[in-house]
């Protein structure tokens, strides 16, 4: 397979990938760019249409990621509406969900890989919870509030190895160079 890129706007998310990446056999190569991403509720549409969106531009063969927070409270809201979610309630999201309450959670990532011809959806889930408060610095957004199972702590107090362990994220880029061979 020819190099293959990363699409992204965020600069963490960037670095997480490098280091996910880190043992393959080609590098990653790194493309920051701000690309429209679609407002809907079926997080499928909304990847897909970021890596055509990201193609349009770029050129070249390359992947984008996009997620979901599921809340069960919340009957799966915001799913892969959680940035604009986050940008109003931030830590507030906690409180959500009342005392003795289910707390229950997944968080499902998508990569979508995007060559012109091709588009490749790839998922990874984590199943947890919303912790009662936010904890830790580390993480982006909502990742202090998210507890994955068979974990004590949250996203935001793990470091990014660990994190990025027990991630959706990883999870789908490891089906993704797994199909492409990489």
């Amino acid at each position: 397979m020819a190099m293959v890129y990363f699409v992204s706007s965020s600069e963490r998310k960037l670095e997480d990938m490098v280091h996910a990446w880190q043992d393959g056999p080609t590098p990653l190569r790194l493309l920051l760019l701000d690309v429209p991403e679609v407002l809907s509720s079926d997080l499928d549409t909304v990847v897909r249409e970021k890596a055509i969106a990201a193609y349009r531009v770029a050129l070249v063969p390359l992947f984008v990621e996009h997620g979901g927070l599921f809340i069960e409270h919340l009957n799966g809201f915001p799913g892969p509406l959680v940035k604009p979610f986050w940008e109003r309630l931030q830590d507030r999201i906690c409180s959500l969900i009342p005392p003795g309450l289910s707390r229950a959670a997944r968080v499902v990532q998508k990569v979508c890989y995007c060559d012109g011809r091709t588009l490749r959806v790839y998922t990874g889930t984590v199943p947890g919870e919303i912790a009662c408060e936010r904890r830790g610095e580390c993480g982006a957004d909502w990742e202090p509030m998210f507890v994955p199972a068979g974990h004590t702590r949250t996203l935001g107090q793990m470091p990014r190895d660990e994190r990025l362990r027990c991630s959706a994220s990883a999870e789908a880029l490891r089906a993704f160079r797994c199909d492409i061979g990489l």
